[in-house]
């Protein structure tokens, strides 16, 4: 079972998101300056820490609580979501030689969160593991820095909208306890408010054809565990618990190289 969870913010953002499009295709009908882009990259994410939604929930109980952690700490997993892919596709217009619009669409692919929980009374390492991806759409704006025609040009752009993010099962191991001792809670789903920042620089390879080029930092709101059935795995046994939902931010910082085609 997938949930969403703050659907008003993410329905604004992916309301204002549609009407910018709508907006862009209208200009672009009048002004016949649309363009297509279709870009790819590499990013890598920011340090995440897994912890409880509510760490006083008793019903059914919090899986970290509310407690300092082994080394310090709040309680919880502490990692990242390691090194991943991201495809875009854009549609756009220029309502200026300066300034610029664009419905981005993009597919974070290829995340899996790793990291070391800290429970307490638990001896050696506690690897923590789960698969992620997320899907976004962005409402953006670019300025273009030199002339039109320059060899280059640098630029800026920012936009917000929403993302739909999908956070695997996540598996705890406790090989300190045993071997193959773990504890494995099911995943789940978010979709939130999302924004995205960016600066490059502009290639020309033609008449209507440019070379993007740029880094962008993209924050895709949280990844989520569901509430649920936790499969726990000793040595005497196994067995199944409710536990609380979970979450962590999903940022990352990537570059990302598009080829944009004016129509």
């Amino acid at each position: 079972m997938t949930k969403s969870h703050r659907p008003g913010t993410a329905a604004r953002a992916l309301a204002a998101a549609t009407a910018f499009g709508m907006l862009l295709a209208s200009g672009a009908a009048a002004a016949g300056d649309a363009y297509l882009r279709v870009g790819a990259g590499i990013e890598r994410t920011r340090d995440a820490h897994l912890a409880d939604t509510d760490c006083a929930q008793v019903s059914p109980p919090a899986l970290f609580g509310c407690v300092e952690g082994s080394d310090g700490r709040p309680i919880g997993a502490y990692g990242d979501f390691g090194d991943g892919v991201v495809g875009e596709l854009g549609l756009g217009h220029r309502f200026s030689p300066r300034w610029r619009g664009e419905v981005l669409l993009a597919r974070h692919a290829g995340l899996a969160f790793s990291g070391e929980a800290n429970f307490t009374g638990v001896a050696g390492a506690q690897p923590v593991d789960g698969g992620a991806r997320s899907l976004a759409v962005f409402a953006a704006g670019f300025v273009d820095f030199r002339d039109e025609g320059a060899r280059w040009r640098p630029y800026l752009g920012a936009g917000i909208g929403a993302a739909r993010n999908r956070l695997d099962a996540v598996t705890y191991g406790f090989p300190g306890l045993a071997p193959g001792a773990l504890t494995r809670t099911q995943g789940g789903s978010d979709t939130g408010f999302a924004w995205m920042a960016a600066a490059g620089v502009t290639v020309p390879l033609g008449a209507r054809v440019v070379l993007d080029l740029g880094v962008r930092h993209t924050d895709l709101g949280e990844a989520r565990t569901d509430a649920g059935p936790a499969t726990i795995v000793r040595a005497s046994g196994e067995l199944a618990l409710d536990v609380g939902a979970t979450r962590a931010d999903l940022r990352t910082t990537g570059v990302v190289a598009g080829v944009r085609w004016t129509f």
